[in-house]
């Protein structure tokens, strides 16, 4: 039974973003320094009769090849969006869970992970921007516990037309 997705609901925006993305997706590993770009390719599969929405995608982190899962939702109890990130580059073999809200053409959620050497958890917000039906940003910022945020990730994404 197909998940009722009325005109302007967060489940009518998952399905605005189905279909073939393609675009540049850029890295940074420290504020300010870009450490790369290149292309990024991936579909966007909407699942389980609406309800959520799959990201797939590949790029690579200098040349070496990267993939990633990102998984987003409307969770119409709580009220706000959910999402998780799995990924070859970033995330090793854990998986991060992100909880947020409804923005302008989009949303933005927020999530942590831990600092490998033994610190505080830092912080990872995203957001997901639908500039117009075939162009997509997903932008990341790495959110450290003392000096704040900074942009990590950016993927901006044009509609692949069938």
């Amino acid at each position: 039974m197909p998940f009722e997705q009325s005109s302007g609901s967060p489940h009518h925006f998952l399905a605005q973003l189905a279909g073939g993305w393609t675009g540049t997706s850029r890295i940074w590993l420290e504020p300010g320094k870009l450490l790369g770009e290149s292309q990024i390719i991936g579909n966007i599969q909407i699942v389980l009769d609406g309800r959520f929405a799959l990201f797939l995608y590949q790029s690579s982190v200098e040349g070496e090849a990267q993939h990633g899962m990102f998984t987003f939702g409307y969770n119409t109890t709580l009220e706000r969006y959910e999402a998780s990130w799995l990924d070859s580059w970033h995330n090793n073999t854990a998986i991060m869970f992100c909880v947020g809200s409804a923005r302008d053409n989009g949303f933005s959620v927020l999530g942590s992970y831990p600092d490998p050497t033994g610190g505080p958890d830092w912080g990872w917000r995203t957001e997901v921007t639908l500039e117009d039906e075939d162009h997509l940003t997903i932008t990341a910022y790495n959110i450290h516990p003392e000096l704040g945020e900074a942009r990590a990730t950016e993927a901006k994404l044009t509609r692949v037309k069938q």
